[in-house]
């Protein structure tokens, strides 16, 4: 193998490391959330087209949501997403909480919300390293 294959292999896993540390710490942390957390249907009660207003802090598109949890106490929170949300008030959304602070853990309970930023880090870093051992094989 040349040096130049060699060095090229080490700038993709370089690459590579940062993606799948961050993607697999966010597949572990909302895998420990979807264990111990509640489900609870929640409806919209209103939902922004425009962002937070904060240019360089942007948080997201906010939407307020109520649900009752498994005690049935109410509950109002507001929820960020990253597009502008096309919901209108009163639709249904399926949220999942932690018992102990239902409005603080609130989140979305569909999978791309709760997966895709995780599964999509870890694809990139399987890509780069993927790319590394090609690299490191092509002189062999």
């Amino acid at each position: 193998m040349s040096s130049v294959d060699n060095s090229r292999a080490w700038a993709l896993l370089v690459i590579a490391v940062p993606f799948l540390a961050v993607g697999g710490f966010g597949f572990l942390r909302t895998s420990r959330f979807v264990l111990h957390a509640e489900a609870a249907h929640g409806v919209v009660v209103s939902s922004s087209t425009r962002g937070d207003g904060q240019y360089m802090t942007f948080i997201g598109y906010p939407e307020v949501i109520t649900f009752s949890d498994s005690s049935g106490n109410a509950h109002t929170t507001t929820l960020y997403n990253g597009q502008p949300s096309n919901r209108q008030p009163g639709t249904t959304v399926k949220l999942l909480y932690w018992r102990n602070n239902p409005v603080g853990t609130a989140r979305y309970g569909d999978a791309k919300q709760l997966w895709g930023m995780s599964g999509g880090l870890l694809f990139i870093g399987a890509l780069w390293l993927f790319g590394m051992f090609r690299s490191w094989n092509r002189g062999n």
